[in-house]
């Protein structure tokens, strides 16, 4: 399975969050998913997609996904 998620450039958002998320990202659904590659990088638009995964598993991982980044304080570099 594969999770791909595009940050616009346009949000500002810097290259350590990028990391820190992917490596949160990482940590948790790899967890639940071990054949799970994630890829976290800015382009010209926000997407997000789930290849190779079954309906209930790209629901899940959505949703873990949403819970990740609601929960940032955990994660999130300080600046």
């Amino acid at each position: 399975m594969r999770l791909e998620i595009i940050i616009d450039k346009k949000h500002g958002i810097g290259l350590e969050t990028i990391e820190a998320l992917a490596n949160e990202l990482n940590r948790q659904l790899t967890v639940k998913f071990s054949d799970l590659s994630i890829r976290v990088a800015t382009g010209s638009a926000m997407s997000m997609s789930i290849s190779k995964a079954s309906k209930e598993d790209k629901v899940m991982i959505e949703e873990l996904v949403q819970d990740v980044w609601e929960n940032s304080e955990s994660w999130m570099p300080e600046h």
